[in-house]
């Protein structure tokens, strides 16, 4: 955090530097300033206005941020692996980070259902399965992997909402909403066991490790923006704005 702070305060500086030196150009062209008394002038400045150097920060944080989600562009929409729902070519896409023991992830589950719905030419929806409750419930990769081994006989999306309704992830309860889903139980439990399931949920977890904002669940990127939570009206106004741009 030092490092930065001293470069949004550089950063701040520099402009403001310039600023004043082109005032002090423009207005006092006959005695000009020199380096020493700006360098002063800008001290003062900062040190009776430091919302400068909060408000830098803030810009440079975002910046930062929107860079590495950038930089992962390629491992967010292209990994043939996940699943995703709505045209390639969508005009917005939207990337979603989930455990399905997280309350929050439940809670915008609707909100997800809401767009598949009104949107379905427009919205590319791509699902992250990130377990990342798993060693505080027991339950939670065994349940991406679940959703992942459905997929492998095309009922990912009701495995993932079935999932995400439910409040009781146990074996059980995985067991028989896969036969209510008339999966084949054999290759079912066989897949459940595979170890590229494990590669997969290995390389998101270092995937959202790229990603400096991504501290928890869920965590929203539409486009190159994110929201890290699911404040529906937060997510609406983002995907309003990326739908109107």
């Amino acid at each position: 955090m030092l490092i930065k702070f001293k470069s949004a305060a550089a950063l701040s500086a520099v402009i403001l530097l310039s600023t004043l030196s082109g005032c002090a150009d423009a207005q006092q062209r006959s005695t000009p300033a020199n380096k020493g008394e700006i360098e002063i002038i800008v001290k003062e400045y900062l040190l009776e206005n430091p919302e400068i150097i909060r408000d830098a920060l803030i810009i440079l944080k975002e910046k930062e941020e929107r860079q590495s989600i950038v930089a992962v562009q390629d491992e967010l929409r292209n990994d043939k692996r996940d699943y995703s729902i709505g045209p390639k070519n969508a005009k917005v896409t939207v990337v979603e980070f989930y455990d399905y023991n997280c309350s929050f992830c439940k809670r915008s589950t609707g909100w997800i259902q809401d767009v598949m719905k009104e949107h379905p030419n427009d919205v590319r929806i791509i699902f992250k399965e990130l377990p990342i409750l798993d060693r505080r419930t027991g339950t939670s990769r065994n349940a991406a992997k679940a959703a992942l081994a459905a997929g492998k006989q095309g009922k990912y999306n009701e495995m993932h909402f079935a999932l995400m309704a439910a409040s009781d992830l146990s074996d059980k309860f995985i067991t028989s909403t896969a036969i209510k889903l008339g999966l084949n139980m054999k290759k079912f439990k066989a897949d459940m066991q595979s170890d590229a399931f494990d590669e997969h949920l290995e390389d998101t977890m270092i995937l959202a490790t790229q990603i400096p904002a991504l501290t928890g669940t869920p965590f929203f990127i539409i486009n190159e923006k994110f929201v890290p939570s699911g404040d529906t009206v937060a997510l609406q106004n983002m995907l309003d704005e990326a739908l109107a741009e």
